[in-house]
């Protein structure tokens, strides 16, 4: 049975599921704030954290459905299995007032689940289109509610005040959207590594004889693999957003396969204009801003333009 959420004023009282990368990130915003936040957590390194709950969405305890009843926010900041897998406990244990939170990259599988138990609460999809060790400045953030409110609004000001970019839509825009540009730019990426990978060259020379736009591919590949491969699991399994983007992928590659004879000279540059003419007024933009990178990408000095690399 639903408690009477206590708080009627005030700083609101927050529990984010979930203190990886994304929420962590919240909760330091929250607190920052003066939000009362508390993170939750089921990884064991989290039961001596401070400010940390250590606990499992799936399997309730008592503290944790304590500290849900009384959340005027939930964020729910955890892969999409683990987050459709505690959908059951946020419907049971928060009051109907108590707005929800999604971070997922992918947002109608979530969402079609979750839509009927969590009615009428306020329910908003975010999604930081950056990883969180940039932070929030100068970075879009993704906002769709299904039913808007008022916290959900103060935490929108709240990004919106770090610095971050705000960008509303439907759910259904986003995934169309959002997760097909994401599925396509990491499968590209690795699709990558695999191919220099395939074509046996050893890294060793790769990176001494890389020209600075393989150097940044490499740079932003190796960004992917440090990551969770949870995170690009559940962007490349989206279904039909990604699905279409590996296709398109795929079938730009064989256009480029001119040695099955896949056009002529005349043909490839016609498609070479064709692409530029695409991104109209964003080409020379987009160019300039490859070029800044590529300068600071080339003046930082690194371990692996160290000679003695791998020797110490």
């Amino acid at each position: 049975m639903n408690t009477p959420n206590p708080r009627t004023e005030g700083e609101p009282e927050a529990v984010v599921i979930g203190h990886g990368a994304v929420g962590a990130l919240i909760t330091a915003l929250m607190a920052e704030a003066g939000w009362s936040a508390l993170s939750v957590d089921r990884a064991d390194h989290t039961r001596d954290s401070a400010g940390i709950l250590h606990g499992d969405i799936t399997a309730p305890t008592p503290a944790l459905r304590d500290k849900l009843a009384r959340a005027d926010m939930v964020v729910v900041a955890v892969p999409e299995q683990a987050a459709v897998d505690g959908l059951g406990t946020i419907a049971e244990a928060t009051d109907p007032r108590t707005t929800i939170v999604e971070t997922l990259s992918h947002k109608s599988g979530f969402l079609d689940r979750a839509e009927p138990l969590l009615e009428p609460r306020p329910v908003l999809s975010l999604n930081p289109l950056f990883h969180p060790s940039l932070g929030w400045a100068d970075n879009t953030v993704t906002a769709s509610a299904i039913r808007a409110g008022n916290t959900a609004e103060r935490l929108l000001t709240l990004i919106e005040g770090a610095g971050a970019r705000v960008h509303r839509l439907r759910h259904e825009e986003h995934d169309h959207i959002v997760t097909s540009v994401q599925a396509v730019t990491h499968a590209a990426l690795l699709s990558f590594v695999d191919a220099v990978r395939r074509l046996g060259l050893a890294p060793a020379d790769l990176v001494a004889c890389a020209p600075p736009p393989t150097r940044t591919l490499l740079a932003l590949s190796a960004r992917v693999l440090t990551s969770q491969a949870e995170t690009y699991w559940d962007i490349q399994n989206s279904g039909r957003p990604g699905d279409d983007a590996r296709r398109a992928l795929a079938e730009s590659l064989q256009a480029l396969d001119v040695g099955a004879g896949a056009g002529d000279r005349d043909g490839f540059g016609e498609r070479f204009a064709g692409l530029g003419t695409w991104l109209g007024e964003n080409l020379d933009p987009f160019a300039d801003d490859a070029a800044r990178a590529l300068k600071t990408l080339l003046n930082r000095p690194t371990d692996h333009d160290d000679p003695s690399h791998g020797k110490r």
